[in-house]
């Protein structure tokens, strides 16, 4: 085997390694980029008027209902409360429930919708790229293990 050999084996080995752990770590970012979260009696006490509630996971919410979370959990109206997507608190990003009437202030509110992580990409372009990016890094990681073996002639030996 000449140096050059050896030198070619050695470069595809190490960047197939890297491709791989990398391509590891793309693979799995990319469910939290493309999935929404649904929420199921997503429950806090509401405090008094005028009061808010941060969901701190979270940068957006599409509220399905909001419930009282004690007793027979009747359907709080809308008017009650103003949902605000995308508030910075804490240093980051969160969804803001502003409580609006003093009626259901001091109880506990569960509430049903879907919602978008902090790591979901909002941008549906871009949401369509994202596997595109998987799948031609993995491409890219088989075109880089089968050049040298190509090349060698081996596939002309076995004729």
């Amino acid at each position: 085997m000449e140096k050059n050999e050896l030198g070619v084996i050695l470069v595809v080995f190490i960047s197939i390694i890297v491709g791989v752990v990398l391509f590891q770590v793309i693979a799995q970012q990319n469910g939290t980029m493309l999935d929404k979260a649904t929420l199921t009696n997503e429950t806090f006490t509401a405090s008094a008027k005028g009061s808010s509630f941060y969901l701190t996971d979270y940068q957006s919410l599409d509220v399905t209902s909001i419930h009282n979370g004690t007793g027979a959990a009747a359907a709080i109206p809308a008017t009650n409360y103003t949902v605000t997507n995308g508030v910075v608190y804490n240093g980051a990003l969160a969804v803001e429930i502003a409580v609006n009437d003093e009626e259901f202030a001091s109880e506990t509110w569960a509430i049903n919708g879907e919602a978008e992580p902090l790591t979901y990409v909002s941008n549906s372009a871009t949401r369509g790229i994202i596997p595109l990016i998987v799948i031609f890094f993995a491409l890219a990681i088989g075109v880089i293990a089968l050049t040298p073996t190509l090349r060698s002639g081996v596939l002309d030996m076995m004729k």
